[in-house]
């Protein structure tokens, strides 16, 4: 088969997921660990105590510290020195 082509088990389970009259192709409701956090509440947490670890934020969230370490990069900060702090570009990199 052609590099495109589906696999033998990702074409059974669509054919089982039809053959039940289910047509929903929106993803189903999960359990688990959120993968968003309120960035708000987050920035507010950072600027309070620039020192919390991810693992830190992420009990208090309930969520992986990677998924933190992701919001924190969005919010441009960076963990430098034991302190979050924003992350700002040199202007030499700012030309590349």
């Amino acid at each position: 088969m052609g590099k495109d082509a589906l696999s033998i088990r990702t074409a059974q389970h669509w054919f089982n997921w039809f053959k039940n009259d289910n047509f929903e192709l929106d993803d189903l409701p999960r359990t688990g660990r959120p993968l968003k956090v309120d960035m708000n509440v987050l920035k507010q947490l950072i600027e309070e105590d620039p020192r919390l670890t991810t693992l830190c934020l992420a009990e208090r969230f309930w969520c992986s510290h990677t998924t933190v370490e992701t919001h924190l990069g969005e919010l441009d900060k960076t963990w430098k020195y034991g302190v979050w702090i924003p992350h700002e570009l040199s202007p030499l990199q700012l030309q590349h």
